[in-house]
């Protein structure tokens, strides 16, 4: 989940890097601001409510939502990509420059970089981030983004500035995976034999605008800005985190001023909405919920059972039930986004067919199937998902019983590659535009695979479509990949949402903090101005 991709890819490398935004130092408007009425301002806090503790405040091992929110704060990436270019605005990086063949990247720092404890930020810490990527021993979840065709890319430092990243053959892939990588400092991890464990993660030392200040587990996580931010001086003082579990809760603590900020339900958006001291910003969120099937299961193992279960269900009534209204969400049919490179909007729409889904559960041999679902408990829309799936695997002779747990167990559950405790699954992810980080959801023994299945012809197809060059070709590949997860069912994509980020209307900048999807710029935040 987390983490952050491309849009045009054989124009990958040519179309991109011709067309980067400037690696100049970015302003800050308030620095030329006089403070008038309604205008940003320097100080104050914001408190923004997250519904869970953040797991390990590192961006090597950050594979929660939760997490991703707070790092970015605290953590620059090397570059990120919007709208289908490089754009080095809120990264490290002044540019990359490739070789004639694609297949060795040079990188150039900005100058003057910072870590929060004003050690200089260079090329050492791009090789030793590398190196500790591709470290099997430090296990690290994304190590995926640095293996092309089974080999190892490899980092070289050049000058105090620059780094050469060489790969072991050109890959269309490789800027959308080294774009979700965020550098973590050499000085403070280089002797830590297991890093995602270290109790340095408790006291991050970052680069982004924001620097670590106090954490209470189960109450809040403080940040504080940092002043030799190369995007500018943050106009916040502070950025808090606080933790609230209760959706019901943090609605109430935003209505009332207690908090500030969060990423509301369709389902709050009237409520909040017709407050009148509140903001909502609404974007496409790039997230797509899905269901996945548990094949550590012998139920779950079986193709005509998934696709019975898929038959059963109306996908549009659905997503129209979970949502209360097609203006928060649209029906998703394929694992990629609409804005994702290579997304096939002409799949077959496996749903809605009463009759075909009893002919598979007959073919299956099986009957008196009673399965399990598990949800995050507070996420309305996830419940509403259980609810009517329940209904309408019903009708078709499946028992369903409903397990919703709190975030922390459900993210420890579907974490644990050999759980069997559950049949179902509902989750989301947001991946962004690039499609081989998709893979990371749908290959065998990848990290998010919540399916757990194993499917080695599905991996050749990940294999061939992170190297293809030819851009009719690899979209073919793609094409058959989306293909293959439908008609085998290992995933069921059930929606593609819009994101609502409510704002006490005395902050403002959430118009440039919102990025792209899965990129926040927290320091664009600011109190404004009243007087």
């Amino acid at each position: 989940m987390k983490k952050k991709t491309i849009t045009s890819l054989l124009l990958a490398f040519t179309l991109i890097l011709g067309g980067c935004s400037s690696g100049t130092k970015s302003t800050n408007p308030a620095q030329n601001s006089n403070q008038t009425p309604g205008k940003p301002q320097y100080g104050g806090n914001i408190t923004i409510s997250e519904s869970t503790d953040p797991r390990v405040l590192n961006p090597l091992y950050v594979v929660d939502q939760v997490t991703f929110d707070v790092q970015q704060a605290l953590y620059s990436p090397f570059f990120e990509i919007i709208g289908g270019k490089i754009s080095y605005g809120s990264g490290l990086l002044e540019n990359i420059v490739p070789n004639e063949d694609k297949s060795a990247y040079t990188l150039k720092l900005k100058s003057n970089l910072k870590w929060h404890d004003n050690t200089p930020i260079t090329a050492d810490d791009i090789v030793f981030t590398i190196n500790t990527l591709l470290d099997k021993k430090q296990n690290v979840p994304y190590q995926s983004y640095g293996i092309i065709d089974g080999k190892p890319i490899s980092a070289t430092k050049i000058d105090n500035l620059t780094a050469k990243i060489t790969l072991p053959k050109p890959s269309a892939a490789f800027l959308g995976g080294l774009s979700q990588i965020y550098a973590i400092p050499k000085h403070i991890y280089e002797n830590e034999s297991n890093i995602g464990s270290s109790e340095k993660n408790n006291k991050p030392i970052g680069s982004g605008p924001f620097k670590f200040k106090e954490y209470k587990p189960g109450e809040y996580i403080q940040l504080s800005r940092f002043d030799n931010y190369f995007g500018g001086k943050p106009y916040l003082d502070t950025l808090t985190f606080k933790i609230i579990k209760d959706a019901n809760a943090a609605n109430a603590a935003l209505l009332n001023g207690d908090i500030n900020a969060r990423l509301i339900d369709s389902k709050d958006y009237n409520k909040i909405n017709s407050s009148g001291n509140i903001k909502i910003n609404k974007y496409m969120s790039g997230r797509v919920n899905a269901m996945s099937f548990n094949m550590n299961n012998d139920v779950m193992k079986d193709k005509n059972v998934r696709l019975a279960i898929a038959y059963a269900l109306n996908k549009a009534e659905l997503v129209n039930f979970a949502y209360t209204s097609s203006d928060f969400a649209v029906p998703a049919y394929s694992i990629l986004t609409p804005d994702t490179l290579y997304y096939s909007k002409d799949l077959e729409k496996i749903d809605n067919n009463l009759n075909k889904a009893k002919n598979l559960l007959a073919t299956s041999k099986k009957s008196n199937i009673k399965l399990e679902m598990t949800y995050i408990s507070t996420d309305k829309v996830m419940d509403n998902e259980a609810n009517y799936i329940k209904d309408a695997l019903g009708k078709i002779g499946i028992e369903v019983t409903l397990a919703p747990v709190d975030q922390t167990i459900y993210n420890n559950n579907k974490s644990n590659a050999k759980n069997i405790e559950y049949d179902l699954l509902l989750n989301y992810y947001t991946l962004g535009e690039e499609p081989d980080l998709y893979k990371d959801i749908a290959s065998s023994n990848s990290r998010s695979n919540y399916s757990h299945f194993n499917y080695p012809k599905l991996d050749a197809l990940w294999t061939q479509g992170a190297i293809e060059a030819n851009d009719i070709k690899r979209a073919d590949v793609y094409k058959n990949i989306q293909k293959t997860i439908n008609e085998d069912m290992l995933i069921y994509p059930i929606s593609y949402s819009n994101a609502f980020y409510a704002v006490d209307k005395s902050y403002d900048g959430f118009d440039k903090t919102l990025l792209k999807t899965i990129y926040y710029d927290y320091s664009k935040l600011y109190k404004v101005n009243n007087k």
